[in-house]
């Protein structure tokens, strides 16, 4: 049981801050051109990109703990469980680091996902 927490905070862990790395680095590439033209030089440009590298680098370490996670627990319980965690802290650390707008029908959003969560973990 406890595992499983662990490799649940684990993960959620390394997901939330992969976005959270994605984000500043598509910030700090500014303006992006999605032309095939351009296809290979915006190739370049997120390879050269430390926040973009290690976003897909903790992506990757998500992911391995991700398939542990759930070969140990059932899926129906794992992704709705993994996903509303990572909605939650993802949104609280957007408006923290990021300086993202948090609205109240945001948090009356989030306070009831958490609702949702104790309905889900009840036997």
């Amino acid at each position: 049981m406890y595992q499983n927490l662990l490799l649940l905070g684990i993960t959620t862990l390394f997901t939330v801050s992969a976005h959270l790395f994605l984000k500043k680095g598509v910030l700090s590439l500014k303006d992006l051109d999605f032309s095939i033209g351009n296809f290979l030089n915006l190739i370049v440009r997120i390879l050269q990109n430390f926040w973009l590298v290690g976003g897909m680098f903790l992506i990757a370490i998500s992911f391995i703990s991700w398939l542990f996670f759930i070969s140990r627990v059932k899926l129906n319980l794992a992704y709705p469980l993994a996903t509303s965690l990572n909605v939650i802290l993802i949104v609280f650390f957007s408006w923290l680091l990021l300086k993202e707008q948090l609205l109240p029908i945001q948090i009356f959003g989030i306070a009831t996902i958490i609702f949702g969560i104790f309905l889900l973990l009840k036997p």
